[in-house]
């Protein structure tokens, strides 16, 4: 306690306990004794708070260094006033993703930020500071690199070798990670060399999240540091690398895994698809992954999973000589149709076809309840829908609206579809909106998709969102809802007319 400073001791023990304000120096000692007619607790909390805006101010300086260089001249042009207050509002209410939306869109304007705004914007921590480097403009990063705690901000933007060595070895993890993204994009031997020479030493989820990174410019190259991840202690590890190694078909992961899917499935004319299984894997198949399964799993289930995720679906298609809807119907007359059919849904993140993703949903809507649970059904289309491109996703999601196909359920594929919404989509978002009367299940998968919507609706129907829209009484709790969604609808509209690139 004796340690602390006479300010912060006086809160701990309470004014009741402590010695009088006028004790206190600095700025908060001049706060409290201007205010002497207040109450001592309004003293205590004005005179934090007089402190907590000086600090934010600066300090004193020690000694007076040499001045250093200016800001060079900005290349970008500053973003409209309409588009500065828009900011001041959005930060004043915390909306991070209405924040981002902005930034985005001065980026793709090619506008920079003023420079009033722009201790804030530097004081931002987590995943917002990428959206602000690219509208800093020169004078925000030369203010970037005048302070310790601001400097991070521009980690790996222009980042000399010599310094992307030091954040490696000395950074946080997060510092780390965003340097060896960057350096594998101009120099993966070297990020390489990086990550072998310390991957024995880094905590297990540190490990998997590094080697994730090398999904970028995935090549044959990184197989020996995947083949270290393969066989790590660690079960997320082992998958990173097992996920990884898939993606690299002539690697040896790929190559057995393939040589035993061959094995197993086997398919008679005119269309029967059937499962046999070795009685014995080989010695590697435990590391590759055909090990026990999760609770509630079937054995076989989960190693036909394992096997179909790690190949393309175009190797059935090859080996097979039939299409897509005739593979899926044919596992669907086999006992491991749901197995073989969830395996070649996580294959999707290998490559995404439209024809699987359509025979895939077809197939578990039609499912008995008894045989595939609603809620595993919903699982699997989820999984699908996540290894799809946006425009596929959009066509699907526009499917399920109209009523045309079942699966996901209608607010989840409104939730992965993302931004920009295609104006076929966005226009028949806003028509069903308009059309609910009653809380049904529909109504209410649309409503609970206000609140990210202003943000991917196209600038086209932006418009047509601002229409007065006023709900029936049984909607009525939605209101507030809707009224935010017009709020951002108007703020959109603004950022589109204000920010032209």
């Amino acid at each position: 306690m004796n340690d602390l400073d006479p300010l912060t001791r006086l809160a701990f023990l309470g004014t009741a306990h402590a010695p009088e304000l006028d004790s206190l120096g600095g700025v908060e000692g001049q706060t409290a004794r201007a205010l002497s007619t207040l109450s001592v607790e309004k003293r205590v909390l004005l005179a934090a708070g007089a402190r907590g805006v000086a600090r934010a101010a600066g300090g004193r300086l020690s000694q007076l260094g040499a001045p250093g260089e200016a800001a060079p001249p900005d290349t970008l042009e500053v973003c409209p006033p309409r588009v500065s207050a828009l900011l001041v509002e959005v930060m004043a209410t915390a909306d991070a993703e209405m924040l981002g939306a902005i930034l985005e869109r001065m980026a793709h304007a090619r506008r920079r930020l003023p420079p009033e705004l722009l201790p804030r914007m530097l004081g931002f921590k987590g995943p917002m500071r990428a959206a602000i480097v690219p509208v800093l403009g020169e004078r925000g990063r030369w203010l970037a690199r005048l302070h310790p705690e601001w400097r991070s901000v521009l980690t790996g933007t222009s980042t000399s070798p010599e310094e992307a060595e030091r954040v490696w070895t000395e950074g946080s993890f997060e510092e780390r990670r965003t340097v060896l993204e960057r350096t594998r994009l101009t120099d993966p031997t070297r990020a390489r060399a990086w990550l072998q020479g310390t991957f024995a030493q880094e905590k297990s989820e540190h490990r998997a999240r590094f080697l994730s990174s090398l999904k970028q410019g995935l090549s044959l190259e990184d197989e020996p540091l995947l083949e270290l991840g393969r066989k790590d202690r660690a079960a997320g590890v082992r998958e990173v690398a097992r996920e990884l190694l898939s993606r690299l078909p002539t690697s040896a992961f790929a190559r057995r895994m393939e040589e035993r899917a061959r094995a197993v499935l086997h398919w008679e004319q005119p269309a029967t698809l059937r499962v046999r299984f070795p009685e014995k894997w080989d010695t590697e198949a435990e590391r590759d992954g055909l090990d026990k399964p999760p609770a509630g799993t079937g054995q076989g289930e989960h190693w036909l999973q394992r096997l179909l995720s790690a190949l393309p679906l175009s190797t059935w298609e090859r080996a097979f000589g039939a299409t897509p809807g005739q593979l899926v119907a044919a596992a669907g007359r086999s006992e491991d149709g749901i197995g073989l059919s969830e395996g070649w849904a996580h294959a999707m993140r290998l490559g995404a076809s439209p024809d699987w993703a359509s025979a895939l949903l077809d197939f578990w809507a039609r499912q008995n309840p008894k045989v595939l649970p609603p809620e595993r059904a919903e699982s699997l289309a989820f999984t699908l829908f996540e290894a799809l491109p946006p425009s596929e996703r959009a066509g699907h999601t526009l499917r399920v609206l109209r009523g045309a196909q079942a699966l996901p359920r209608l607010e989840h594929a409104l939730a992965l579809t993302p931004a920009p919404w295609p104006v076929e989509l966005a226009r028949a978002w806003l028509l069903a909106l308009r059309q609910q009367n009653d809380t049904t299940n529909r109504a209410l998968a649309l409503f609970t998709s206000i609140p990210r919507s202003a943000l991917i609706l196209p600038a086209e129907c932006l418009a047509a969102a601002a229409e007065p829209f006023h709900l029936p009484t049984p909607l009525s709790p939605w209101q507030r809802e809707l009224d935010r969604f017009q709020t951002s609808v108007s703020l959109c509209r603004t950022l589109h007319e204000e920010l032209k690139p």
